[in-house]
């Protein structure tokens, strides 16, 4: 009988087992839901919508503020090898009757876009004079009324390869009067809906946050919206140097990764940009901290990266709107402009493969390869010094921050090399 019993009770224990693992596949490893990859490619990617841009190129862009810019601009845009502009789309400058729409003036910028092949990244926001007294919506006559505007504009634009996000900052002062994330919430939710209703694969990125806001994220993780959205967007702005920002996108793709999420779902650096009127801040340093953002970034998994801003607002020095440009207000480019241009023009076409071991954590070493050929974009974080960085032969290409380009010497293929906080390459 004890025999009896021991054959019984092992048979029930393997049964168990069988049923709780196939539960725990069925809830886990076969959820679309759910990712343990927060950050990688999906079927409604970037790269989908950037149409004829090589999945291995850096995806860069600004933002920017005109409706009215002309072919010349635009060409100083792409000429940088800057591929994407992000622009607000106002409810209030397309319905001024209720129900009755007017994008004209974003149907001209459109095709001048299209036209030199820079993409579109709109922003659908802000509130509505004829609507809940021109607050953010929080009524249902309000958002029902900013959803069809929405609506209205995707299906206008539908097939052009733009990309789509769900207001500006609205865990700041952004959202009118004040911050409410419930509101946000039910607004982002409903307008996700009926987006996807007209076009089912529109790419669309919320939030939009003020910085990496993780207790606005956690919210809205937990409310869901993670499952209905391509990117989570951030804009990491903050007083010091770049790097910092490697913790918060762990802490962020760990964030998405507790929460049911749409499978591959990227991160989006929507925004982020240091203004010249800073202290500590000039020209130069501005150009060092944006290409050091941008390649921080891919080193990330960051899909697309967006500075702010295209050009100086204005041209008082003390303020800070007026002085975040990688372009004078004249149009005359800063250095930001042409280290821009040069880490385009030098990485297009690489694909980013590794942070290389430095001895110093502050010392950043990246390499990038394209067929044979590599490429180590580098720089520290902290004072001049010297490194040995192994090479394959003895001749290296070397192009400073904005593009000047001499030749060095390596010996038995180890290349003696100087970092500064200016981004070099190193091509090998």
């Amino acid at each position: 009988m004890l025999k009896n019993k021991k054959i019984k009770f092992i048979i029930i224990m393997i049964i168990t087992i069988i049923v709780v693992g196939i539960f725990i596949w069925y809830r886990y490893g076969n959820s679309r839901e759910k990712s343990n990859n927060p950050t990688g490619e999906s079927s409604n990617s970037p790269d989908k919508i950037m149409g004829s841009i090589k999945s291995s190129d850096i995806l860069t862009g600004v933002n920017i503020h005109s409706l009215e810019m002309q072919d010349d601009e635009i060409k100083k845009i792409s000429g940088a090898g800057l591929k994407i502009v992000r622009i607000d789309l106002f409810w209030s400058s397309v319905e001024n009757k209720k129900g009755v729409y007017d994008f004209s003036k974003y149907d001209r910028f459109v095709k001048n876009m299209e036209r030199n092949n820079v993409k579109i990244l709109f922003v659908l926001d802000y509130g509505n004079k004829l609507y809940d007294n021109g607050l953010s919506p929080h009524t249902d006559e309000g958002r029902k009324a900013f959803v069809n505007f929405a609506k209205a504009a995707v299906e206008r634009y539908k097939g052009k390869q733009i990309m789509w996000e769900i207001w500006n900052e609205p865990n700041a002062s952004f959202w009118y009067p004040k911050p409410n994330w419930e509101d946000y919430f039910k607004l982002a939710m409903e307008t996700i809906k009926e987006i996807k209703a007209v076009d089912k694969d529109a790419f669309i990125a919320a939030p939009a946050a003020s910085e990496v806001h993780f207790d606005f994220l956690n919210y809205l993780g937990k409310a869901g919206l993670f499952k209905y959205i391509d990117a989570v967007s951030v804009h990491p702005y903050r007083g010091s140097n770049p790097e910092t920002v490697i913790y918060d996108y762990k802490d962020l793709k760990t964030l998405i990764g507790n929460y049911p999420h749409k499978n591959n779902i990227q991160i989006f650096s929507s925004e982020w940009g240091y203004t010249v009127s800073s202290k500590g801040m000039d020209d130069m340093k501005q150009a060092q901290y944006c290409i050091r953002q941008y390649l921080l970034n891919t080193m990330s998994g960051v899909k697309l990266s967006i500075w702010y801003d295209w050009k100086n607002d204005g041209n008082d020095k003390n303020n800070g709107e007026h002085n975040y440009g990688t372009m004078y207000s004249n149009l005359t480019p800063k250095p930001t402009y042409y280290a821009i241009k040069t880490m385009n023009k030098t990485l297009k076409g690489y694909d980013y493969i590794k942070r290389v071991d430095t001895p110093s954590k502050d010392d950043y070493v990246l390499m990038f390869k394209k067929d044979n050929k590599i490429i180590y974009a580098a720089w520290t974080s902290t004072k001049d010094h010297d490194i040995n960085l192994n090479i394959r032969n003895d001749a290296a290409e070397v192009t400073d921050l904005i593009g000047k380009t001499y030749e060095h010497k390596a010996q038995s293929g180890k290349y003696k090399l100087h970092l500064d906080e200016s981004v070099k390459y190193i091509l090998n």
